[in-house]
C-alpha cells in the first residue's frame, strides 16, 4: 500500500511539473515560423560603419591622457590633460581637472592639485553630488598632504562636505585625524 501511494504521488508530481516547461526549446519564435535572410557583405559593412563613431580630438587626447595616468606616467598625463582642458567641451571640464589633479596629487605637487579641485568645484558644472563629494575628498586630502598654515581647517570642511553628499562613508577615523 505504502509503495502504492508513494507512486502515485510521484507521477502527480511528475504531471504537474510537466506543464511548466517550454513545448519548444528555440529561443526565437522567428525561427520556427520564418528562415532569417542571410547577411550580406554590404549589410554587414553598413552596420560596422553605424557601430564606428568618430571619436573627436578631444576624445583621443583625453584617452591617451588617461592611459598614461594609469600608467604611472604622470608628468606625461599632464602635458596631455593640459592640451584636452584648452578643447574640452563644458560638460567635461570636471573630469579632466580632477584627472589632472590626480596626477598632480601623485607627483606630490599639492598647490597645483589643490588649485584644479577648487577650479573644477567652482567654474565647471558638476553632473552630480557625489562627484563634489569626490572632489572635496580629494582637495582635502591635498590640504592635509601640505600640511600649510590654515590647511588642518580646509581639509576638515572638505572632508565634511565629502561625508555629507555621499562620497565618503563608514569609519575613516583615520582621514578625519584632527578634525572636531
Amino acid at each position: 500500500m505504502r509503495y502504492l501511494t508513494s507512486l502515485l504521488f510521484l507521477g502527480f508530481c511528475l504531471t504537474a511539473n510537466a506543464q511548466n516547461y517550454p513545448k519548444y526549446k528555440t529561443t526565437r519564435v522567428k525561427d520556427t515560423v520564418f528562415a532569417q535572410p542571410e547577411k550580406t557583405d554590404e549589410i554587414i559593412i553598413a552596420e560596422t560603419q553605424l557601430a564606428e563613431e568618430p571619436k573627436s580630438e578631444f576624445d583621443e587626447l583625453f584617452e591617451k591622457a588617461r592611459q598614461l595616468a594609469v600608467a604611472k606616467e604622470f608628468k606625461q598625463a599632464v602635458v596631455i590633460f593640459n592640451e584636452a582642458l584648452v578643447i574640452s567641451p563644458p560638460e567635461n571640464e570636471y573630469l579632466v581637472l580632477l584627472l589632472r589633479g590626480n596626477c598632480y596629487f601623485s607627483l606630490r605637487e599639492f598647490d597645483q592639485c589643490i588649485s584644479d579641485y577648487t577650479r573644477a568645484l567652482e567654474e565647471t558644472k558638476l553632473p552630480h553630488e557625489n562627484v563634489k563629494g569626490n572632489l572635496c575628498l580629494m582637495r582635502g586630502l591635498a590640504y592635509g598632504s601640505r600640511d600649510g598654515e590654515g590647511d588642518k581647517e580646509r581639509k576638515c570642511a572638505d572632508i565634511a562636505v565629502a561625508r555629507a553628499t555621499g562620497a565618503l562613508s563608514g569609519d575613516v577615523t583615520m582621514l578625519e585625524e584632527g578634525c572636531d
